[in-house]
This record gives structure tokens, C-alpha cells and sequence, in this order.
């Protein structure tokens, strides 16, 4: 009998050495399994299907801080990261972008967006960047804020798929000039320091993220908050800055893109352990529309 019993154990356990792991994969909206998997994308995801700009609309036909009951599904091009790519997956698993209709004229905010088939992000490469052409499902609201500023905008969505996806474009930065500062330079400063520093800097960087304001808030106020780097790994956030020593006002959207090399004059904040610089503008940039 325990001969029969030996024989047994060793042919289960010669089949088992044979069998190769098949890895789990998740089931739409499930992010249980194994985290390598590729997720199932869902071929059709329900909601109406409508334009930017009719999205914006409608958000603006809402009550103060009134959502839609229904799901909306909207093609756009990407024209804005609030949420900087290097945070996924350490500190954020969502994203924030401003999403518009080609054009750039105006952008819808979409908020709390996560990843194909409602799952977390995983990895940094997988945040749209600036141009890149997706689809995204979510709920329409019209959040005011306590000044009364009204942001149309899609909260709680997934993105439901990626049509196009626009490469990081980050290739180097140059060495920064005689009196000016690196971006990690910057960054060094910002441990030493509570609160903003009474300094003005020149912090050479590449434009690695660009939060785009609405149509309005450009033409009201001017100015952008983007990041900037000078490695590729770490980054500072440019805090609503203008440009040129007069402090003029950014007109185009064009005027500010990732990739630009610029040259910074600002004093630095240490906002949270984040180095923010702030009080300044952008002096240079490689960008010909600046």
C-alpha cells in the first residue's frame, strides 16, 4: 500500500513541475489579482457620447455644485496634468488632466480619473501626457468654489481607452549658465529653508508637466503652473508664473508646452517639503511662440 502511495506523490509531483503559473488576470473594475496582469479592456463602455465643449455646457446649465444623474463619454486630446506623472504610483493612484476638443480653445477638468477598466494607476508611463488623444467616461458637475469661481468639470471617471499616446519628451537639460541655479540645485535649497526663501533665483529646468488653466483664467490672470526638471527624475512646481522681467500675462496656450527649456527667476517656496517656485516669472524659453 505505501508502495502505491510513493508512486502516487511522485507522479502528482512531476506533473506539478511541469505545469508553468498561469498569472490572474482582473476582471473589469477588479484590481485584486495579480498586479502584473494586463487588464481586460471593456469593449464598450455605456455612457452618452458627446463633444468637450457640449460637456462644458452642459456643466454650466447645472445648479452650484450640482452632478449629473447620467455617465458621459468623451473624445479629447489631453491639453493638461495637474497631477504630475512621477507621483504615480508613489503618492497618487488617480490623475487629474484637462481635457479639450483638438483645439485648445477651452478645457473640461477631469478629476479623480483612474485607469482603463476603473482600475488604479500603476505606473508613470501610464498617465497620458500632454497630447495625447483618449477617451473618458465620468460624471459632469459644476463645482464653485467659496469665491464664487465656477470649473466645469468630470469627476470619478476611468479613462476607457487611449487612442494616442504622446511619448515622455524629456532628452536632457542644459548645464545651467553662470549665476543660475539646476532644478535638484532648487530642490537642495528647499530642505534648508521654512517657508519662502527672501532670494531670488534663476533655476535653469525642462518643462515636464503643464497645468492648463481655463480659457477664462488665461485671459483674466495669464499665468501657468507647470513643472520643471533637469534630470528626469526629480522636479520642482512652478507656481502661477507669467513671463518676462514685466510680468505679462501668457495669451496662447502655445506659449508654454512640455519640453521647453526655460529659465526661471523666482524665489522658492518650501510648500509641504515640495519646492515651489513662486513671486516670479519665466525670464527665457526655447519655445518660439513665447
Amino acid at each position: 500500500m505505501k508502495k502505491y502511495l510513493v508512486s502516487l506523490l511522485a507522479i502528482v509531483v512531476i506533473a506539478l513541475s511541469g505545469c508553468k503559473e498561469t498569472p490572474a488576470i482582473n476582471a473589469p473594475g477588479d484590481n485584486s489579482k495579480n498586479l502584473d496582469s494586463i487588464p481586460v479592456m471593456i469593449a464598450d463602455t455605456n455612457g452618452i457620447e458627446i463633444s468637450v465643449d457640449s460637456a462644458i455646457a452642459i456643466c454650466n446649465m447645472l445648479p452650484d455644485n450640482g452632478t449629473t444623474a447620467e455617465v458621459y463619454k468623451l473624445t479629447g486630446m489631453v491639453v493638461g496634468n495637474t497631477t504630475h506623472p512621477y507621483e504615480v504610483p508613489y503618492t497618487r493612484r488617480d490623475i487629474n488632466i484637462s481635457l479639450s476638443d483638438n483645439n485648445a480653445v477651452t478645457c473640461l477638468a477631469c478629476y479623480y480619473i483612474k485607469n482603463i477598466n476603473n482600475i488604479s494607476f500603476r505606473k508613470s508611463e501610464e498617465v497620458p501626457l500632454t497630447g495625447s488623444k483618449v477617451v473618458v467616461c465620468g460624471v459632469l458637475t459644476k463645482y464653485v468654489s467659496g469665491s464664487g469661481k465656477v470649473t466645469p468639470e468630470l469627476k470619478n471617471g476611468f479613462i476607457v481607452r487611449v487612442d494616442s499616446m504622446v511619448a515622455p519628451s524629456f532628452k536632457g537639460c542644459p548645464e545651467p549658465n553662470e549665476g543660475e541655479i539646476s532644478v535638484n540645485k532648487a530642490i537642495e535649497i528647499t530642505q534648508t529653508i521654512t517657508g519662502t526663501s527672501a532670494t531670488t533665483y534663476s533655476i535653469r529646468g525642462v518643462v515636464v508637466t503643464a497645468d492648463m488653466p481655463s480659457a477664462s483664467d488665461l485671459l483674466n490672470y495669464g499665468n501657468y503652473t507647470f513643472s520643471i526638471t533637469s534630470d528626469g527624475k526629480k522636479y520642482a512646481t512652478c507656481y502661477q508664473l507669467k513671463k518676462g522681467k514685466n510680468n505679462e500675462p501668457f495669451s496662447a496656450y502655445n506659449q508654454l508646452q512640455i519640453g521647453d527649456t526655460v529659465l526661471v527667476k523666482a524665489q522658492i517656496q518650501n510648500y509641504h517639503g515640495i519646492c515651489e517656485p513662486t513671486n516670479g516669472y519665466v525670464a527665457e524659453s526655447s519655445n518660439p511662440n513665447f
